[in-house]
């Protein structure tokens, strides 16, 4: 089993690549979310656990679904 760093990492980088891929900016998701982009920084950074409420937030914010973040 992962280690919850590892994964935290892996859907750190999963949401760098698709925010990238889409050609937001972490800015155009602190508007779209309300989650900060220092927050988010720490999040693409695998820094932060996040609450279910946030990445539901982050899934709308970048016009995905929950499972296209993180294919397990």
């Amino acid at each position: 089993m992962e280690e919850t760093d590892d994964i935290l990492k892996k859907f750190g980088a999963a949401i760098k690549r698709i925010r990238k891929e889409k050609g937001l900016t972490q800015v155009d998701i602190e508007i779209k979310t309300g989650i900060g982009s220092a927050d988010l920084s720490r999040i693409e950074n695998g820094q932060v656990n996040l609450s279910f409420s946030k990445l539901v937030k982050l899934a709308e914010g970048l016009s995905v679904q929950l499972n296209d973040i993180y294919k397990i």
